[in-house]
């Protein structure tokens, strides 16, 4: 369904993304993983064409299904934003103005792509709210303050799969959560990729939040894929000593580490952007 072949980032004198390539494959939960400023983000970025105007895009093939996604003009990936491709930042609390209510930040992110009566609206509101757990009255009548982080990011992703897109893009969703939210998050975008055949593009340095739900990961290292393949295989036996040295150092309650593993590097000042 989406396949990315050597594409590359960088600005006027420099590159920083090298020739990543990977496919996401309709109702798969992919995972690129890796540590900051790997490059992950800005990879993840550049395929809704949403890199900042310092930085360029390049690639040999960039498609969601039969859209190419580097000749498509941008009103029309404007349009297909929201609709076939759907982001999951971070920094959810961006996403809302705080003098409006949940329901009307709903309403005109339906409204932006679709034109639907009062009522269709609400009722695609209420099933979406329901979808994520979450009371259909109670929360679209409220502001964004009323609300919890998790809630929040809970409204993010109802609000992202009401266009029923065929991708959704998730960047580091749970980072600013704790660790049962986290959880809560990830079980609800595993439900609702499982319930509407949604694929999930997944970008995190945390392995723990994947590597029981991912089909797939790959591992990213200085803007380069350095290992990719199913999840089970690659977590049971890394083949890349990047790899190995990641797993390694994730923090496990049935082990002591006094020391986390360090790996040699001899170009240490090269820097990648995140």
């Amino acid at each position: 369904m989406l396949e990315v072949s050597g594409l590359t980032i960088g600005t006027a004198d420099r590159e920083i993304v090298h020739g990543v390539s990977f496919s996401v494959d309709a109702g798969e939960w992919f995972a690129v993983i890796g540590e900051s400023g790997s490059g992950k983000s800005i990879s993840a970025h550049a395929i809704g064409d949403l890199l900042p105007r310092s930085l360029h895009r390049n690639a040999d093939a960039l498609r969601l299904g039969d859209l190419d996604l580097l000749t498509a003009g941008r009103r029309r990936l404007r349009r297909e934003l929201g609709r076939s491709i759907c982001y999951v930042f971070q920094n959810y609390g961006a996403a809302f103005s705080p003098y409006y209510r949940i329901g009307a930040h709903m309403t005109e992110a339906l409204r932006a792509h679709e034109r639907l009566s009062r009522g269709q609206c609400r009722g695609r509101i209420t099933d979406a709210l329901e979808r994520v757990g979450l009371d259909p009255l109670i929360t679209a009548e409220r502001y964004p303050f009323q609300l919890s982080g998790g809630q929040l990011q809970r409204v993010v992703l109802a609000t992202a799969l009401m266009g029923r897109p065929k991708l959704l893009i998730a960047d580091e969703p749970t980072t600013a959560l704790d660790a049962a939210t986290q959880a809560d998050v990830l079980e609800r975008v595993d439900d609702l990729r499982r319930s509407t055949g949604c694929a999930v593009l997944f970008i995190t340095h945390d392995l723990r939040c994947v590597s029981a739900r991912a089909d797939r990961i790959a591992v990213m290292r200085r803007g380069r894929i350095v290992e990719t393949g199913p999840t089970s295989k690659v977590v049971a036996d890394p083949q890349d000593p990047y790899t190995r040295n990641l797993f390694a150092s994730v923090p496990m309650v049935d082990r002591d580490l006094d020391r986390l593993p360090v790996l040699d590097d001899p170009d240490d000042s090269t820097e990648e952007a995140s």
